[in-house]
């Protein structure tokens, strides 16, 4: 199954709604992708170099949103303590 880079940018900035996602490609066709929290516009995560060739399935465009959002998750789960 061959997909337009279009098309891959837009499933996934679709993906991480309701959170700002922006897919950018590079000289080396290769996507930069930011996502941004709605509310805060803070900067959750970029990839950088991630190669579209190898974003040649759903499966495979499934596998790196799931991914990227585990990594959202695990620096989220990071805050300093809580103190009363």
């Amino acid at each position: 199954m061959f997909l337009s880079t279009l098309e891959i940018q837009n499933i996934i900035e679709h993906s991480f709604l309701p959170a700002v996602c922006t897919c950018s490609m590079e000289a080396d066709q290769s996507l930069t992708i930011r996502v941004c929290d709605c509310m805060t516009g803070k900067v959750d995560l970029v990839a950088t170099h991630v190669p579209v060739w190898t974003l040649d399935s759903p499966h495979a465009i499934a596998s790196l949103v799931a991914d990227m959002r585990q990594e959202i998750e695990a620096h989220k789960g990071i805050h300093p303590p809580f103190y009363r």
